[in-house]
């Protein structure tokens, strides 16, 4: 078990870390939402597994914690693209 807590805590770790630094260096603030949203929601979802199979949080509050992370990494990005393209129309 804590072969696949350690798996999915540097795969989450580095998917992060990836996705942070792609943002860094995108061209815009679109294409940097892109990188944050898909790389954060699934790294972050890793991590909390990690933490289930590390027995740091129950199979419930894992469950939660993914199901937030997955409908609201998005959510957020999908507002801050429209209000950045609104904003760019006026």
């Amino acid at each position: 078990m804590r072969v696949f807590a350690f798996f999915f805590f540097f795969s989450g770790c580095f998917l992060v870390l990836i996705g942070t630094l792609r943002a860094v260096s995108a061209h815009g603030i679109v294409q940097a939402l892109h990188f944050l949203g898909a790389s954060d929601t699934v790294g972050l979802s890793l991590l909390a597994l990690s933490a289930f199979f590390f027995g740091l949080v129950s199979l419930l509050e894992m469950l939660v914690l993914m199901g937030i992370l997955v409908v609201s990494g998005p959510v957020v990005s999908h507002v801050i693209a429209r209000a950045f393209l609104s904003s760019r129309r006026r």
